[in-house]
Parts: C-alpha cells; sequence; structure tokens
C-alpha cells in the first residue's frame, strides 16, 4: 500500500466548498408515486424544524437536527426532504402509489394526504407555493384523458428527457391552493425521474418567487412618472435661469437645488427598497429559464409546452420588472446629473461674488493704507512738533548758564533730527506689528 499523500495546510471552507456540490440531491420518486412539495417565506419567528421532529417523533423515528440547511427524513411509506433556502423553506413529501394507473384516479393524488390532519397548518412562514407532481406509467394514456384531471382552461403538456417521458399542468390553484402536474414516464431512468420532479417543483417555486417583484414595479410606474414629471419641471426652470437678475436667479437656483436635492434622495429611497427585490427575481428567473431547458422539451400532442407558455404569459412580467429597475437606475443618474449641473452654476455664481469681494476687499485695504500712511505722517509732524516745543523750554533754562547759546538756534537744529528719531520709530512699530 502505497504512503498517504500530505497536502498543504486546507483553506477552512475547503470541505465545505467541495461538499457543497453534493448538498442539495434531488429527492428520490419511484413511479407510480407523488411528490407533494411546500414552500413558505421566512416569518419573522418560528423554528422550521420543530414540525418534523414532531412528525418523527409521532412515526417513532428518531431525529437530528441537521448541521447544513437540508435534510432528508423516512418515514414509514413517506420520505420528506427539508431545506432552507434565502429567502423561503421547502419541504417535499413522496410516497409510492404501488401498482396505480391514471384511470385508477378521478383527481391526481397528493402526497399532503399522507400527513396527520391540520400538519402543515403548524408550519412556520407563509405559503408562496404548493406543488403536486404525480408519476404514473405511460401506457396508452390520451391527451383528453389527461385533460379531465385539469380543471384550468390551458392545458400544457409536452415531451421531456429527449423523450423518456411527457408532462402536462394546467398552472391552476386547486381549491386549497395546489398546482398539478403530471409525469408519464415511457422509459425514464431512475435519475431522470428525481431530476425532472425536482425541475418540475423548482419551475413552480421560483416562477412565483419571480412574480413577487411584479406587483412593485406596476406601483413604482406612477411614482417614477411623478418624478420624471417633476425633473422635467426643475430643469425646465433652472434652464430660465439665465435672464433672471442676480440676486433673484440666485435665490432661484438655491430653491430649485433643495428640490432636486429632496428629488434626489426620493430616487434614492425607492432604489434602496427595491433593488434587492428586483435583483431577486432576476435570479428566479433566470433558474426558472434554466430548468426549462434542462427538461429539453419537445411539443406533442398539439399542446403548447412549458416553456412556451411561460415565455409568453410571464416573460412580459419579467420584461417589465427589468424595465423598472432600469428606469430606476436611469433616473436616478438623470437628477444626479441635473443637481451636479444645477450644484456647478451655483458655485460659479459664488466664485464670482466671492472674486468681487475680494476685489472690494483689496480696494478698501488699498484706501486703509493710503490713510494709514497719511496718519503716520501726520503723527509724526504732531510728535515732532511737541517734541521740538520740550527742546525749546529746555533751552531757554540752558541760555542763562550759557550765553553763548542761542535757544532759537538749538530749537530750530533740533527739529530735523526728532523728525528723522520719531519717524524711524513710528515706522519700526508699524512693521514689528504688521511683520511688513
Amino acid at each position: 500500500m502505497s504512503a498517504p499523500i500530505r497536502l498543504p495546510a486546507e483553506h477552512p471552507l475547503r470541505r465545505r466548498l467541495a461538499n457543497e456540490v453534493h448538498a442539495r440531491p434531488p429527492v428520490s420518486v419511484a413511479v407510480p408515486g407523488v411528490a407533494s412539495a411546500i414552500a413558505l417565506l421566512h416569518g419573522a419567528d418560528g423554528d422550521d424544524l420543530a414540525p418534523l421532529a414532531e412528525l418523527a417523533r409521532a412515526h417513532g423515528v428518531a431525529f437530528d437536527r441537521p448541521e447544513h440547511p437540508h435534510l432528508i427524513l423516512e418515514l414509514p411509506g413517506l420520505r420528506v426532504k427539508w431545506e432552507r433556502h434565502s429567502e423561503f423553506t421547502s419541504y417535499v413529501f413522496v410516497r409510492g402509489l404501488p401498482g396505480a394507473r391514471l384511470e385508477d384516479f378521478e383527481s391526481l393524488p397528493t402526497a399532503f394526504a399522507a400527513l396527520p390532519p391540520d400538519w402543515l397548518a403548524t408550519l412556520p412562514g407563509q405559503t408562496i407555493a404548493a406543488i403536486d407532481v404525480t408519476l404514473l406509467p405511460a401506457g396508452e394514456v390520451s391527451t383528453d384523458e389527461v385533460a379531465r384531471r385539469f380543471a384550468g382552461p390551458t392545458l400544457i403538456g409536452s415531451r421531456v428527457s429527449d423523450g423518456a417521458g411527457r408532462v402536462f399542468t394546467d398552472f391552476q390553484l386547486t381549491a386549497d391552493g395546489r398546482s398539478r402536474w403530471l409525469v408519464l414516464d415511457a422509459g425514464f431512468t431512475a435519475g431522470q425521474q428525481a431530476r425532472v420532479t425536482q425541475r418540475l417543483i423548482d419551475i413552480a417555486v421560483y416562477r412565483v418567487m419571480a412574480m413577487l417583484a411584479f406587483p412593485m414595479a406596476r406601483e413604482l410606474a406612477a411614482a417614477l412618472t411623478a418624478t420624471e414629471t417633476r425633473l422635467a419641471a426643475i430643469t425646465a426652470r433652472s434652464a430660465d435661469l439665465a435672464g433672471k437678475a442676480l440676486p433673484e436667479a440666485a435665490r432661484e437656483e438655491r430653491q430649485l437645488l433643495d428640490e432636486l436635492t429632496q428629488l434626489a434622495a426620493d430616487c434614492e429611497k425607492g432604489v434602496a427598497a427595491s433593488a434587492f427585490r428586483f435583483s431577486a427575481a432576476q435570479a428566479y428567473w433566470d433558474i426558472v429559464t434554466q430548468r426549462v431547458a434542462e427538461l429539453r422539451e419537445a411539443r406533442g400532442g398539439g399542446l403548447p409546452t412549458v416553456g412556451e407558455f411561460l415565455s409568453r404569459r410571464l416573460a412580459p412580467a419579467m420584461a417589465t420588472v427589468v424595465a423598472t429597475a432600469r428606469r430606476q437606475r436611469e433616473l436616478s443618474a438623470r437628477v444626479a446629473r441635473a443637481a451636479g449641473l444645477l450644484r456647478t452654476r451655483v458655485d460659479l455664481a459664488r466664485e464670482e461674488q466671492n472674486q468681487r469681494l475680494l476685489a472690494a476687499m483689496e480696494r478698501r485695504g488699498k484706501l486703509s493704507l493710503r490713510l494709514q500712511q497719511t496718519v503716520e505722517g501726520l503723527s509724526v509732524a504732531a510728535i515732532t512738533y511737541y517734541a521740538v516745543g520740550l527742546v525749546a523750554y529746555l533751552a531757554k533754562p540752558l541760555a542763562r548758564v550759557w550765553p553763548v547759546l542761542e535757544p532759537e538756534w538749538i530749537t530750530a537744529a533740533s527739529i530735523p533730527v526728532l523728525a528723522f528719531a520719531i519717524w524711524r520709530g513710528v515706522h519700526r512699530i508699524r512693521r514689528e506689528l504688521t511683520g511688513a
């Protein structure tokens, strides 16, 4: 035996990611048999495993809570598959119909009948889809016999899996809220039975999940039209500002900018409220179209195929959702552009006003400097005058001590000296105060 291979340290998510491809296997369904599924939107609270635990105890089966969001529970005569998705939880119940054929049923059977009375009502959440998929041998079954088991005005049917079977539905809900599919096995393998059943359940659930966005899209249409009208009015008023006087134009610009800011906030609020629903709808619709493609349908018996029916009836609704989402984004971008243009206009007007203010301040500064220089000259003259007077008062007594001294000459000689000294002192003080 060769030595075990030692790999480098594993990424902590490696095993989980590697096993994810096997995480949600389709539940096997024997022919004849019926698989019934129910999907519930997550409620505010509630343990969606508690009813399963109670069901297992009622059948004397041990129940262990799974570590992952999926579980297959084997009960006597009933197989249960539980899955938790991002927005909903699904339960699939499978039971056999030994020896059954289509002519044995006036109406198509359901696996829900194998559950205790009112047990389904204990499941937490709101029902978004309930589906029965009945698998029976093909035999010599005519389209008229199939149509009698469906009450809808339009029977949809096709050959699937390269002719290995036929599927039928009417996309109508029964009185108790179930949609029904009939699968006639003309040569399915065991894997094909499981995969076809899971695809039909996915189509039934995800098409409803995708359509959750359609009412929101219709409600938003009127709001978007009103917003576009407001934006057009604001844009027209903004274009008319060119001929108005500056003070009036400035007031109008500020008012328009406030209105555009509020309009942008309303747009972003709408986008935030609907972005998840619209993106989820597109993702769900992609799953529906993928599952339809995986059926590999071929027309049979002159009936519309599943893909044709969904394309004709639901594709326009999904196109409305996509168009509304695109319209929201484009409107938000248009509001942002209009606000940007108006804000640029306001900024330019403010810059012009600031330039005029700076020019006025510069003129006032120059006048102030000239006035300061004038006052400085007058101050030097005044201080010199008083200083010379003091020198004159000091010179008169000295003339009596030294008769040779002439007070008038002493006073006259002190004038330029004092004037220069005082000018230098004032100049130094001004330079220290102003830094210039």
